[in-house]
């Protein structure tokens, strides 16, 4: 790449009567761009600092937003107007051959140059004979691949996290991390993140931790499970595990993998697969911020200039392949988060700490909206946040009843807990359960909760105990919700279809099996929208001429709301000449 070298740092020496050549011009631009750029990659970091989301014009064309972005060598890449690409025309999807283990590529970004307005030269010892260029254009170039870039130095979490590839076969992929830094005696999160990445049967799998200067509930070691089946299906699953520090300082704790331990089982065939690996973090005497800081600052400066030749990752582009043609499944922007927080971002980030008395966690803002705040502990609880501003009118009579808009808790479907509070009159105060037991000039009401389960969402009801003038009350609403719920939900009632993709030629036909699952009535009726091809009342589908992806729904006759699609991706039949 070109210009990508910082050092060492030379200027011209201007005197009367110097002769200044080609060289000495070009000298003069390479100071001033060399200088700016190791400011910009040393005080502001690499990636993307506004704009370039990717979103999917069809099913083989990308569209590019504009935007800016600083690369790792500090040079600035600008795409002035949204650019469309089709996948197929980028460098590197020729080289793209779908296998067991992927079913994606990368779209990155790379700075690059060109040379423009050829002009006649009159050195003869130019390369390229007797033709110069007039300008260099500063560029980009957008490109697929399948590698992941490097993940030290790739962003801030590098310097508080480690990472590391457990295992990566038939499919699935698993990673596990851990903070880089803890305190002796405190606790620290592990995070398992599974990837299902082509691997269309249920799985799971287990294996065995074996712990150094840290316990679990108590023991040296750790059994890490995964099921499946017991999470919505999706293409990415994470599940966390408590691990505690021993009362010591300045040592090295590690979760290895225990050789010959993790256990694969796909569908209903089980297998010791080959894995390895080890997560470690220093157990310190300093928080973690100092550590952390620490860190950075010992930091060697060819570490950092070191990944100057990486590019940034706009996109993961899950892909579908149908024979010779591929088409976009899905597309997930910024996937390794590669972000440049700009002066004015961290100016509001600044504001709303101090706005929030120290910190975002109340999820508070001034314009009525419920701010959400969610996480989950180490127990594998997802807990949510918010606060809701509600408006009681000019007046508010007693027994009359208010409620408030629609509020998302961000936890899913499925049953969840809410815990509501009033708040006082001071902020340090919160009101729990029927108003008025304390003496308070806060209006004495009641509060409730109603759930959709189906939706993910509630409302919250407030009834005047007495009457008040007050327009309006803050309620604090706390949204819990168990991972042993998702096992419950597996009792409900529910429909998949086998398989969950499906890949024929125009014309073919197959049998689409529907499997009920805790149905007393298991009547069903198939459906696929117009010019998607048949589907018979016992699941035979038939493939439209036209080739495309079609959707095919089936629905419980008993429960409406109940009900499954795939996607048939249809291609055309190959004639052999």
């Amino acid at each position: 790449m070109k210009n990508a070298k910082y050092f060492p740092f030379e200027r011209n020496n201007y005197f009367y009567g110097k002769l200044l050549s080609v060289e000495d011009f070009n000298l003069e631009q390479k100071y001033g761009n060399d200088k700016r750029r190791m400011l910009n990659r040393f005080l502001y970091g690499a990636g993307v600092v506004v704009g370039m989301n990717v979103a999917g014009v069809d099913d083989n064309t990308i569209l590019v937003e504009s935007g800016l972005a600083l690369d790792y060598s500090g040079r600035e890449i600008v795409i002035d107007e949204p650019v469309a690409r089709r996948l197929q025309t980028l460098e590197g999807f020729g080289d793209y051959e779908e296998d067991r283990n992927t079913g994606y590529l990368y779209l990155c970004i790379a700075y690059e140059e060109e040379e423009t307005q050829a002009v006649h030269g009159i050195s003869h010892s130019d390369q390229k004979g007797n033709t110069s260029f007039n300008k260099i254009r500063e560029g980009y170039r957008l490109y697929l691949t399948r590698s992941e870039p490097e993940p030290e130095g790739l962003n801030y979490r590098s310097l508080y996290e480690t990472d590391q590839l457990i295992y990566w076969d038939k499919g699935i992929r698993v990673r596990q991390s851990m903070p880089k830094f803890i305190g002796g005696g405190n606790s620290a999160t592990l995070r398992i993140e599974v990837e299902n990445m082509g691997q269309q049967e249920h799985f799971a799998f287990s294996y065995e931790l074996e712990l150094q200067c840290l316990t679990h509930e108590g023991r040296p070691r750790l059994t890490v499970s995964f099921d499946e089946l017991l999470f919505e299906k999706a293409g990415r699953y994470v599940i966390f595990y408590q691990l505690d520090a021993l009362s010591i300082k300045d040592a090295q704790a590690a979760a290895s993998l225990v050789p010959g331990s993790f256990k694969l089982r796909i569908g209903q065939n089980q297998t010791v697969e080959k894995a390895e690996g080890q997560t470690t973090l220093q157990i310190g005497s300093r928080n973690v911020r100092e550590e952390v800081r620490r860190a950075y600052y010992e930091k060697g400066m060819e570490q950092i200039v070191k990944g100057g030749s990486q590019s940034l990752y706009l996109a993961k582009i899950s892909l579908l392949r149908a024979g010779d043609a591929v088409v976009i499944n899905e597309i997930e922007t910024m996937p390794f988060k590669q972000y440049v927080a700009g002066s004015f971002l961290e100016d509001v980030m600044v504001r709303m700490l101090e706005e929030n008395e120290g910190g975002f966690g109340n999820g508070q803002n001034h314009e009525g909206e419920s701010g959400i705040n969610a996480r989950r502990d180490a127990y594998g609880i997802d807990i949510a946040e918010g606060v809701e501003e509600i408006a009681l009118g000019p007046g508010l009579n007693k027994g009359k009843k208010i409620f408030s808009r629609e509020i998302s808790h961000g936890l899913g479907i499925g049953r969840t807990t809410v815990v509501l509070s009033m708040e006082g009159e001071s902020s340090q105060e919160e009101y729990f359960g029927t108003g008025g037991i304390f003496q308070s000039s806060q209006p004495r009401v009641e509060l409730a909760a109603r759930t959709d389960l189906k939706r993910g969402v509630f409302v919250i009801g407030v009834r005047a105990l007495t009457a008040t003038t007050q327009d309006k009350i803050k309620v604090h609403w706390t949204a819990i919700r168990d991972r042993k719920e998702l096992f419950l939900e597996k009792k409900e009632p529910r429909i998949f279809i086998r398989p969950n993709v499906l890949n024929l030629n125009t014309r073919e036909s197959y049998f689409l099996e529907a499997v009920c699952s805790n149905m007393n009535e298991t009547g069903i009726e198939w459906q696929v929208k117009e010019h998607g091809g048949t589907v018979d009342a016992n699941g035979m589908y038939t493939a439209p001429n036209t080739a495309g992806v079609y959707e095919v729904t089936v629905v419980s006759t008993a429960y409406p709301e109940i009900k499954a699609s795939i996607f048939v991706i249809v291609r055309e039949k190959s004639v052999d000449k």
